[in-house]
């Protein structure tokens, strides 16, 4: 099983690459047929890393010790409820569920664009492609959770103790999920740019994706104090992870931006509705 895992790595980052050169080449040369096998990209990526996640959520649940991420964070006195969760327990785990959950949201806002913003969605899929690149490269060539111990341990380290806690079970998709939701915003943010797109049609969309993340990251942050006591115990147990406290202050920044959206779509209705109430003699 830990070769299809790995091997799910590999041709998810295959994937990415190929996803993103479909979508510029067909949106450079205007050609439709690449730009959907971009986009098609995006729902095989969705799939391939499902795939894997299955594969290394089911070896924790079975306490197969031969992969060094289940030796190292879970044990055969760690009960069930924790093996299920203590997948993003570990680095190489939390990574994979962080692109994982990037896959799906790109997926859907794929899907729900799928016959607007023509000209945008080609360069918005390969920014989130590009996304979705750099956490399988960093899973594939270092952070891998498919590496393996032979001969196998008889039993693993354990979860960590700091990490034992109920709300181990939805802290990190939520957090995620924020993050990955707001990915989606910036994307179409920047195929706007390359595209000289400046109507309210891509804001609209990309005001939904945004207030998704804000809502998980205000979620996550209003569940306190379980939340932040395990974000606490997050930084802890693996002090590179930089993630978890920035919640907060990020939802803040969020609902700026909402605010900042939902008033440049306010102007340009008004802006539309007084041309039209205009007539040339009132101009003169």
């Amino acid at each position: 099983m830990a070769v299809l895992g790995r091997a799910a790595l590999i041709i998810a980052l295959a994937t990415t690459l190929f996803g993103i050169g479909a979508s510029l080449y067909g949106a450079r040369r205007g050609r439709r047929d690449w730009v959907d096998a971009g986009r098609r990209s995006v729902y095989a990526l969705a799939a391939i890393l499902s795939v894997a996640f299955v594969v290394l959520e089911a070896a924790f649940i079975n306490n197969d010790f031969a992969y060094n991420t289940v030796a190292n964070n879970s044990s055969l006195t760690t009960p069930l409820f924790y093996r299920a969760a203590a997948m993003w327990g570990s680095q190489e785990g939390s990574l994979l569920l962080w692109v994982w959950l990037l896959s799906l949201w790109s997926s859907l806002a794929v899907f729900l664009t799928r016959n607007r913003l023509r000209e945008i969605v080609p360069y918005a899929v390969a920014v989130q492609l590009g996304f979705g690149a750099f956490f399988t490269l960093m899973l594939v060539f270092f952070a891998s959770p498919f590496n393996l111990t032979n001969p196998a341990p008889v039993n693993g380290a354990g979860l960590d103790p700091l990490l034992r806690n109920p709300a181990m079970m939805i802290h990190p998709p939520m957090l995620y999920s924020g993050y990955t939701f707001f990915t989606i915003p910036f994307a179409f943010a920047v195929g706007a740019l390359i595209t000289r797109r400046f109507d309210a049609e891509w804001i609209q969309i990309a005001r939904r994706f945004a207030l998704a993340s804000w809502l998980f990251l205000a979620l996550d942050a209003w569940l306190a104090p379980d939340l932040q006591d395990l974000a606490q115990a997050y930084a802890l147990a693996w002090p590179p992870n930089p993630l978890p406290p920035w919640s907060v202050p990020l939802a803040c920044a969020i609902a700026a931006l909402l605010g900042g959206l939902i008033a440049a779509i306010g102007a340009r209705v008004a802006l539309r509705r007084t041309r039209s109430e205009l007539r040339p003699g009132d101009t003169a």
